[in-house]
């Protein structure tokens, strides 16, 4: 194997090689997706020259990859030297495909509709593929290290302080009531002019006063893009606002102190916006946002810990929830013990996103969906199906409560649905999801074995019944088991035993007989009968 071949294997972990490792595409998960402004411009050391067909708001690479001449995927980055662009290869660009080459690209290629950028010719293939493979890298652990903030329920100051070094400018989150969120300026990379003034909590600062006159304006409004404000200073300011639905919550700048904006700021701000949205809410003037004050109430139930009945209808509101609606609980708990936490809430995030209905918390290494029924649209098995399709890959199983009507019964409605998880994987595996109200009777006996000896709960004439069983070699235990569960109907219940029917009827008449037990009189008998030979089986 060529020395250049060896190292791209070892970095197989990091990257794809378009072409050879494409089957292990499903492996890798990322949180972030870059595109060709913000490549160039932290590639300025090679000096590149563009040609993007692309805007700032266009966010879609996700992999670095190398071209071998198949055809191009939009989410990919190929790095090609220009030799290698014959026009057979060229045919294989497809629209709007990002392409890094080194040497001027061929004019077949720059005719096409795809994002060019091309550095000196005297550029090795292998120092640029591992600058970029590094770059990759380096986003990804920021975007992974930004989800952990998110996950962790951390204030936001936090997201901007991890964003700083990356966008390398001030930031300010501002909310919908004008009050600054937070303000993070990183002296590391610039230093600030003498006149530089940072926004005020009090609103009186000129900043703010620019964002209350310029946030509201159509341009900024209706596409929801980043735009300019302006300013008397030295240096401008770059906003984007932000909205949950369709409401204007709050308002994140960039303040330009030693460059002008580039388009990889543009492309930043959305990507920072995208962070802050998951964890902002207009519900409160300083950030705490209703998932985290839903958050601590579902904890606080679930540790079976105290809580205050107005805490709780709180939080619900903050969701437009009450305590009475109607609920139901769908836990999803991971193959594999080890799977990473991030993943988990990641994974649980994006599924919660198609359903406004729906909220989940991570709780003991499992996914807690709580869908309020009352709200939505669709029926309970709907519902599920959205989970199984968006969690099926990644190796969960899932169990599903009964619907409960008030909110405080989540903790018992918890148990039931990890309960119905764990009996349904053990009876039937190949399900794809396992409700409570099908293993009810399972449940119902594992639950009583745990406290109760089974010979103290088994009626004495089912007793007497086995104890003959076991002394003479009969059947009678297991007669009886069928008949009942086809309702003493004797045609069906011969076919299973494989009896003549006037044989089933000489061993019904030997069960009672025996039994004492007046189970085709009487229905409580026969209900009593039905459940403790569901718990002699198991």
């Amino acid at each position: 194997m060529a020395p250049f071949a060896r190292q791209v294997a070892c970095l197989c972990n990091k990257v794809r090689y378009h072409g050879t490792t494409t089957d292990r595409l499903s492996d890798w998960e990322v949180f972030l997706e870059l595109n060709l402004h913000i490549i160039a411009e932290d590639l300025s050391v090679f000096k590149p020259q563009c040609r993007l067909c692309e805007d700032y708001d266009v966010l879609r690479l996700r992999l670095p990859a190398l071209f071998d001449g198949s055809c191009t995927k939009r989410s990919l980055l190929y790095v090609v030297k220009a030799s290698e662009l014959t026009p057979e290869a060229v045919e294989k660009v497809t629209e709007l495909s990002s392409l890094l080459v080194i040497g001027r690209p061929p004019k077949a290629l720059m005719d096409k509709d795809c994002n060019l950028a091309w550095v000196n010719s005297s550029v090795s293939l292998e120092r640029l593929f591992f600058e970029v493979v590094e770059l990759f890298s380096s986003y990804e652990i920021w975007a992974n290290h930004m989800q952990d903030v998110l996950i962790s329920k951390a204030h936001l100051k936090r997201l901007g302080e991890l964003a700083s070094p990356i966008v390398r400018r001030p930031l300010y989150l501002v909310d919908s009531h004008l009050q600054l969120v937070f303000s993070v300026v990183d002296e590391e990379h610039y230093r600030l002019p003498e006149d530089y003034s940072s926004p005020h909590a009090d609103g009186s600062g000129a900043a703010l006063n620019t964002v209350t006159l310029e946030r509201y304006c159509a341009d900024a409004l209706e596409p929801h893009l980043p735009f300019m404000l302006s300013s008397d200073k030295s240096y401008g300011t770059l906003a984007q606002n932000i909205f949950l639905g369709n409401c204007l919550v709050a308002t994140l700048s960039f303040d330009e102190v030693g460059a002008p904006f580039t388009k990889r700021d543009y492309a930043l701000i959305v990507i920072c916006a995208s962070f802050l949205t998951q964890g902002l809410t207009y519900h409160d003037d300083w950030n705490t946002s209703a998932p985290r004050q839903l958050d601590e109430q579902v904890r606080a139930l679930l540790e079976g810990r105290q809580y205050a009945p107005e805490d709780l209808e709180s939080a619900l509101k903050t969701m437009a929830w009450r305590i009475g609606e109607a609920y139901f609980c769908v836990v999803a708990t991971p193959v594999n013990p080890l799977f990473p936490s991030g993943l988990l809430a990641a994974a649980a995030k994006h599924a919660c996103a198609r359903a406004s209905h729906m909220v989940y918390v991570i709780f003991e290494h499992r996914m807690v969906f709580i869908v309020n029924a009352d709200h939505s649209v669709i029926p309970q098995d709907e519902t599920v199906d959205l989970l199984v399709s968006d969690l099926s890959k990644y190796q969960i199983h899932l169990g599903v409560s009964n619907v409960f009507n008030h909110f405080w019964m989540l903790a018992f409605a918890y148990r039931l649905a990890v309960s119905a998880q764990e009996i349904g994987v053990a009876k039937d595996p190949c399900r794809p999801f396992h409700r409570f109200e099908d293993y009810f009777m399972d449940y119902l006996v594992s639950a009583t074995r745990q406290t109760t000896p089974l010979e103290a709960i088994i009626p004495r004439g089912l007793m007497q019944l086995k104890r003959y069983d076991d002394e003479y070699g009969t059947d009678y235990l297991r007669v009886l088991d069928v008949y009942l569960k086809h309702d003493m109907r004797a045609a069906p219940a011969s076919r299973e035993l494989f009896l003549h029917r006037n044989t089933l009827a000489h061993k019904i008449a030997q069960i009672k007989f025996i039994s004492r037990m007046d189970f085709e009189e009487d229905p409580h008998v026969r209900l009593q009968a039905l459940v403790a030979l569901h718990m002699m089986d198991a």
